[in-house]
């Protein structure tokens, strides 16, 4: 009798686990789980004044959970993120352009696609500014750890590193603090009013998602969920 109920016991049980897996399935659960179990600490820049930064890392989350990745958003400031992926507290970072391997000390695997394609702007209050080498002795504005930016205004000497990102710049650009300042064209919409400065492109930059290079097993999920991502906008951009 003993062994009777005991082996009614584990049918039972089994056909609990069953039904669970059952309703996993169906839902799409368990080819997630299966697929990727670790979560990957990814950077996103932390930018003072600014919410929609978390709103694209909630959006790039999902994408991620679909293609069956699981991330974790860490918001960090920018100039910080490379210090945490040398010391392995990150395990990658949402969008860098490809100079970023020349920053850090680890192997790196970058996406497939861009997460994003951008074009960086000069904007002043000069309207005769239209370039690096028209500033002269005139101020300017970068954000504090965006290597791109330095490298854009390398022969610029009057150059200021500002912390808090492009939301700060703009205090400091209405305040007359800085005379121009260099942002992406991300963080160029987001910003308040600034018909009564001159915008203008100086180049386009790619912008990838990365990964440290000991996560090769998780690049397939990671390239899919950036696909995901980067349609979800494509999808939105007008025609």
């Amino acid at each position: 009798m003993p062994n009777v109920k005991i082996t009614g016991l584990v049918r039972a049980s089994l056909t609990v686990v069953i039904v669970i897996v059952a309703l996993m399935l169906s839902f799409g659960l368990l080819p997630s789980a299966i697929a990727n179990e670790k979560c990957l600490r990814i950077a996103f820049p932390e930018i003072t004044g600014n919410e929609d930064v978390l709103k694209g890392a909630k959006l790039y989350q999902q994408d991620m959970a679909t293609a069956g990745q699981c991330i974790h958003p860490v918001l960090i400031p920018l100039n910080r993120s490379t210090t945490e992926l040398d010391h392995g507290s990150l395990d990658g970072i949402f969008g860098w352009t490809e100079d970023l391997t020349a920053l850090v000390k680890v192997p790196l695997l970058r996406s497939n696609n861009p997460v994003l394609e951008v074009p960086v702007f000069l904007v002043t209050r000069d309207p005769s500014v239209r370039s690096i080498k028209d500033l002269k002795q005139q101020v300017l504005g970068i954000w504090l750890g965006f290597d791109w930016a330095k490298q854009v205004s390398r022969d610029h000497e009057n150059t200021v590193e500002v912390p808090g990102g492009p939301v700060m710049m703009q205090k400091l650009l209405f305040a007359g603090r800085i005379d121009a300042m260099l942002v992406d064209g991300y963080s160029y919409s987001e910003m308040l009013d600034v018909t009564e400065f001159t915008a203008t492109v100086l180049q386009e930059n790619k912008v990838y998602s990365w990964l440290r290079a000991e996560h090769r097993s998780h690049l397939a999920t990671f390239n899919a969920g950036i696909d995901l991502y980067r349609q979800r906008f494509d999808e939105w951009a007008p025609n």
